[in-house]
């Protein structure tokens, strides 16, 4: 089956934005064994979409088109959809209802702007939406498809699976992802040797987003290779494709009946809100402290004044204190801190920008064991916390498993 995609949306093309649906749909639509032709991201303009969906419905044999589906002037897909297959607009029943009882039970009345979303060409069906108020849309151009959805991945996400995933009628392709955090694209590649070769089956893709370094192994036996990756990536690699380096290491503490609370400086609640992005986290999150200032530091941990004036609040000894006292002051089995210097201002030649200490307390036995590492990470301010966050993680993660390895960008 080929299938064609469009994005709709001023905000795609201007930079308020970014278009995350084209790489999501090809993922999917790959992985099903069909091919994606085409993947365009448009404007919020009637004839140019119209056009758009014109021009590719006659090249695929079915056509995805998400955004433009809301209640306010500028959302134009059903109006352009309409259009294209030279039909009006009419009222659907049964999504004016769903949207009437949707409101209702919230105790409101559905605006004028809502109602058009029970819009749709006379010739189409509406999809159900159960994440949303804009219901999706399915229509026939000639000999192709045409499927409507809601800009909102989390609208999008599960009407694809729900209403376009039975439409596809290619075979699944085997495929498997491994990840890993703390060791370089370049020697991630080494260390697979000749798993990493182009012409090999299955076939091996390297990823790198946000300091993860991925795997994707599509063809047959692509989980037996997969296993051979994680043993080559041994232990930096965390999981699959689904996994995050605060999902499995809340699974690790919660295997062992074990809890955890942060105390952070420069990540600013950054790996707290890591681990409560987690469904379940509560079980094992207790909280934490968020001591960005020396003032914080003293007054809520009880670090002395004179140990942050003699060592600084970027040392070992501050990091160290701030996962001990965050463990005590809150019966959790393992304290988690950092402090750094994220940039881009505040650094100096003893202490650059990126300098961050990241701390641990294991208080599972009689006496609380302690570390702290010193990183050295590279890029913007945002990078520099995200990757300590993640460090953080996975220097957690590592402890709960026994592993002793040295991170990328750390320091001795």
């Amino acid at each position: 089956m080929r299938i064609s995609s469009l994005a709709v949306g001023d905000e795609l093309l201007d930079g308020r934005a970014v278009d995350t649906h084209g790489p999501w749909l090809s993922e999917r639509i790959v992985e099903h064994g069909c091919i994606h032709v085409e993947h365009r991201v448009l404007p919020d303009e009637l004839d140019a979409i119209a056009g758009a969906i014109r021009g590719l419905a006659g090249d695929c044999d079915l056509l995805l088109v998400t955004g433009g589906l809301g209640p306010t002037s500028d959302d134009l897909t059903r109006e352009a959809l309409a259009l294209a297959c030279g039909t009006e607009l009419v009222e659907d029943p049964g999504a004016r209802r769903r949207l009437e009882e949707r409101y209702s039970a919230r105790g409101r009345v559905p605006g004028p702007g809502n109602l058009r979303q029970a819009m749709r060409p006379a010739d189409a069906a509406c999809l159900e939406n159960q994440q949303g108020t804009a219901p999706g849309i399915l229509a026939s151009l000639g000999a192709t498809r045409v499927v409507l959805l809601p800009g909102p991945p989390h609208e999008m996400q599960p009407m694809y699976r729900e209403h376009v995933l039975p439409m596809l009628d290619g075979e699944p392709r085997e495929s498997s992802s491994v990840q890993s955090f703390g060791i370089a694209e370049s020697d991630a590649a080494e260390r697979l040797g000749e798993l990493a070769d182009r012409d090999r089956i299955p076939l091996v893709c390297f990823k790198v987003s946000d300091s993860v370094v991925r795997a994707d192994v599509h063809g047959p036996g692509a989980a037996t290779v997969s296993e051979a990756i994680r043993e080559c990536w041994h232990p930096f690699a965390f999981g699959g494709g689904e996994d995050t380096l605060a999902s499995v290491t809340l699974e690790l503490l919660r295997s062992r009946g074990a809890t955890v609370v942060v105390a952070e400086s420069c990540t600013g609640g950054l790996l707290g809100g890591g681990l409560t992005s987690v469904p379940g986290s509560s079980s094992v999150f207790l909280g934490g402290f968020l001591t960005y200032s020396n003032h914080l530091k003293h007054q809520l941990l009880g670090i002395p004044e004179e140990v942050i004036e003699r060592h600084g609040a970027v040392s070992r000894d501050v990091a160290l204190m701030m996962a001990m006292e965050s463990a005590r002051r809150l019966g959790a089995t393992f304290g988690l801190s950092t402090t750094g210097i994220a940039g881009p201002d505040g650094g100096s030649e003893e202490k650059p920008c990126g300098t961050v200490w990241i701390g641990l307390c294991d208080a599972s036995g009689t006496q609380p064991r302690m570390s702290a590492r010193r990183f050295r990470f590279p890029g913007s301010r945002d990078q520099v916390r995200d990757r300590t966050m993640k460090a953080a993680l996975q220097l957690l993660r590592l402890h709960l498993l026994g592993e002793e390895a040295t991170l990328l960008w750390e320091q001795s």
